[in-house]
């Protein structure tokens, strides 16, 4: 566990910013602006890495703080490779094809928007965040034409759930399990400060995303009539449930939750196979080995900049939020954790908060709830907040549809903003009576 540890300071400067946390912090800046300018065609991964390295070698912990950073990560990663085994098992096993012919059902736009986020709750809770436009985007276009307006509105409310429910449990966003594990807030203490706040959140989102759709529009036919579904579906099903069992049960154990998600990775391929032959080529396309170089020289970069104290004036003005009433404590926390989800990522950001946060004494858990609300729901602002929201743009485009940055923002700031709200008072709420 990280377990609000700070990491040595070896070599740092009396001044509170030394040549140390300087270079530092001008490699953290370089990093997020290589992730959005991509120099040389560098990948995600391979900017992460390089990143990773510098501040290793630049900074404090040195080699055996380094691979303490790596080692305390290990379930981190084992979750981020257990969810692309899921997704690429619920591929094989039929799951992309029977919501597409359930979204070709729903004849007017409102009810297949009502649809997407009834389905995208149930699977970002389980499957996480990551999963629902994965499996939602190409059934909602195989469902209904490019152009019409009952696509365009469910395309976008996959996303917007995508992020808006995944505040729900610890699996159901990899932020969250970042901060349950270094917060050690166990699964009891989740329920009881986090989900109020995620409940709140989802049904506020959910109303204006719904309300805002095309009303009793006839929704455009597309190919979802047409799509083959040669497959059994119970296995698939059966093993969604048993997951989302063994979640409960190793969350009450505090047991590994990576390690669950690895299982489930193999159980829903073997459920894929109990229907036939599997594609290996279409499987591996999910499977992205460079995602964990990307988290983990993330880590190694944050780690580094905040043991360095190039980020302590953060550390300041979030140690000032928590001197205030509870409910300033989580809306500023909400507040400051969603402007830099949207401006560098929520997974950077987050593990950039989590490590100041952890770096002073305390339990911190209206200032967590308000971070987690920020990461997760306010993540939703922009199309560069979170990766589910990178995902789904990809598939979009992939489907020949164009969303751009000006558009996606007209469309998410109101349900984004009621989401964020309604969250942060049930938050505050829940955090006062702990």
């Amino acid at each position: 566990m990280f377990n609000q540890r700070r990491l040595p300071q070896k070599g740092r400067a009396g001044d509170a910013v030394g040549v140390q946390a300087l270079l530092l912090g001008v490699v953290l800046l370089a990093t997020v602006a290589a992730l959005y300018l991509r120099p040389f065609g560098a990948r995600d991964w391979q900017v992460a890495a390089a990143g990773g390295a510098a501040a290793w070698a630049l900074g404090p912990i040195g080699l055996g703080g380094g691979l303490e950073v790596v080692a305390d990560s290990a379930n981190i990663l084992a979750f981020f490779f257990g969810l692309m085994l899921i997704a690429a098992g619920a591929e094989a096993a039929g799951l992309y094809a029977r919501a597409a012919r359930l979204l070709a059902g729903r004849r007017t736009a409102r009810a297949r928007v009502g649809l997407v986020l009834l389905l995208g709750t149930g699977i970002t809770a389980v499957l996480s965040n990551d999963a629902t436009p994965l499996v939602l985007t190409p059934a909602i276009f195989a469902a209904g034409s490019v152009t019409a307006r009952a696509t365009t509105d469910a395309a976008f409310a996959a996303t917007f759930t995508a992020d808006g429910a995944s505040l729900l449990l610890p699996v159901s966003n990899p932020v969250n399990l970042l901060f349950f594990e270094r917060f050690e807030l166990g699964l009891g203490g989740y329920l009881r400060l986090v989900t109020p706040a995620a409940l709140a959140g989802i049904a506020a989102l959910a109303l204006v995303t719904w309300r805002r759709s095309a009303g009793g529009r006839e929704a455009e036919a597309g190919a979802g009539r047409h799509v083959a579904i040669d497959r059994p579906v119970l296995p698939a099903l059966v093993v969604v449930a048993g997951l989302a069992a063994a979640y409960v049960a190793a969350g009450l154990r505090d047991l590994p939750l990576g390690a669950v998600t690895l299982g489930g990775g193999a159980a829903m391929a073997a459920a894929a196979r109990l229907g036939g032959p599997i594609d290996g080529r279409q499987f591996r396309r999910h499977v992205a080995p460079g995602v964990l170089v990307f988290v983990a020289g993330l880590l190694l970069l944050v780690e580094n900049v905040v043991a360095a104290g190039a980020l302590d004036w953060l550390a300041g003005v979030l140690g000032w939020l928590e001197g205030r009433p509870v409910l300033v404590t989580v809306a500023g926390g909400a507040v400051i954790a969603a402007a830099l989800a949207n401006l560098m990522n929520n997974w950077p950001s987050a593990l950039l908060l989590a490590a100041t946060i952890a770096s002073r004494p305390g339990e911190h858990e209206p200032l967590v709830v308000g971070v987690l609300i920020g990461s997760t729901i306010g993540a939703n602002f922009t199309m560069v907040g979170s990766l589910s929201t990178v995902f789904w743009l990809s598939l979009a485009r992939q489907h020949g549809a164009e969303y751009g940055a000006g558009r996606y923002a007209r469309r998410a700031f109101a349900p984004t903003l009621a989401a964020m709200a309604a969250a942060v008072l049930a938050g505050a709420a829940a955090a006062g009576r702990g």
